[in-house]
């Protein structure tokens, strides 16, 4: 691979890398027990920077010798945790031993920059690298036994890492090339990051945008399940809230009858003493014309019917919209059955005869189109439904 074509790849890998990193950060960030996203973001981050680095070095000639070896130490140290999250296996000491590793070498790169064909710091590190063939070996076999998604690919994997690090190992040690012949501007081990971020990262995000999928289903399906119940419950409430209305308007309408009824029981009395002549007293013609006068007073009757209009609005409209040749004396005699009140209460309210109530209600069966089996009142409480 020529050098150029080496920039351009190590430049496009860095950043397919670092966008990995941000997204496993942001989900690992929303749910702290995703431990897996945040390795695997640690993972992404440093192998994007590493590769970063390996290209800003050779394209303006920096040295960038210890930060390059800086994200390599963090990425391999990382590395252990990772996979071993994967199998979900906790294996803290194991992983523990391994970081140390990758970090000690550093350290000593830094206190002891031998610059020998096979520095110590080099040494130190693969044994690392042998520690972690024997560990993705080891997690291999797990991911096989236990049938985990994307055994195959990891098996592959592994046998690629194993080889890759013999062959770093070797050609240091021996001071051979081997396929290093090919890579002019990196590592051939550098091949492996590559593609355990491909396959794994593409994996991550499919397993996210499914659960997440699923997640929104079922977010939805409980929203629309709380939607449903709160119309339940607001119908409901509108309900209660109608007939508890109507029940005060029943309450008030039976009130007016009474008072009419005992105020006219009263005149009617009074009248007869008046008839017989045994009384001539102005003050007792006083109290009749009072009496006749309240009877026809219409203070509480309108009162009533604002209330009635105004409780019944809805159904009222809703009825008019059906049957447009309804007047509006037909309309209030429906408000007034809603109520449940019978004809003579009707014909108290509406200070009229029973039988004329009588009349009305017929007339008003007749613009409905009802036949002779079907109930007045009950038609009429199914429009409010």
């Amino acid at each position: 691979m020529d050098q150029g074509a080496s920039i351009i790849f190590i430049s496009l890998f860095s950043g397919f890398n670092i966008a990995f990193a941000i997204l496993s950060f942001f989900i690992w960030a929303s749910d702290k027990s995703q431990k897996l996203y945040l390795y695997f973001g640690i993972f992404s981050l440093f192998s994007g920077l590493y590769f970063l680095l390996i290209g800003l070095s050779v394209v303006f000639e920096l040295e960038m010798h210890y930060a390059i070896i800086f994200c390599a130490a963090i990425y391999y140290g990382i590395f252990p945790w990772l996979i071993f999250e994967l199998i979900e296996n906790k294996q803290r000491t194991t992983s523990s031993i391994l970081s140390f590793i990758f970090a000690f070498a550093f350290f000593v790169l830094l206190i002891y920059p031998d610059e020998s064909d096979y520095a110590l710091w080099q040494i130190i590190a693969h044994i690392g690298l042998l520690g972690l063939c024997l560990t993705t070996a080891y997690t291999s076999i797990i991911f096989k036994k236990k049938k985990l998604k994307g055994a195959n690919s990891f098996v592959v994997l592994t046998i690629v890492f194993i080889f890759l690090a013999l062959e770093e190992i070797l050609s240091s040690a021996a001071g051979s090339r081997f396929l290093r012949n090919y890579f002019t501007s990196m590592a051939p081990l550098d091949i492996y990051p590559i593609l355990f971020t491909s396959i794994l990262g593409a994996r991550l995000s499919v397993d996210f945008y499914s659960k997440n999928k699923v997640k929104i289903k079922l977010m939805q399906s409980e929203l629309n399940e709380k939607q449903l119940k709160l119309t339940e419950l607001e119908k409901l409430r509108l309900q209660q809230e109608l007939q508890f209305k109507n029940k005060d308007l029943t309450s008030f309408g039976v009130e007016i009858t009474k008072n009419r009824a005992f105020l006219k029981s009263i005149y009617t009395k009074l009248l007869t003493i008046e008839k017989s002549e045994k009384f001539d007293d102005e003050n007792l013609r006083e109290i009749l014309k009072n009496i006749k006068s309240q009877l026809l007073a219409h203070h509480d009757y309108n009162h009533f019917n604002e209330h009635v209009e105004k409780v019944n609005h809805a159904f009222r409209a809703k009825l008019k919209k059906s049957y447009p040749s309804l007047t509006h004396n037909e309309l209030h005699l429906a408000s007034l059955l809603l109520l449940q009140l019978n004809t003579k209460e009707i014909a108290a309210i509406k200070n009229i005869s029973p039988n004329s109530v009588k009349v009305l209600r017929y007339r008003l069966r007749q613009k409905l189109n009802l036949e002779t089996s079907i109930n007045l009142s009950e038609f009429l409480n199914s429009w409010v439904n």
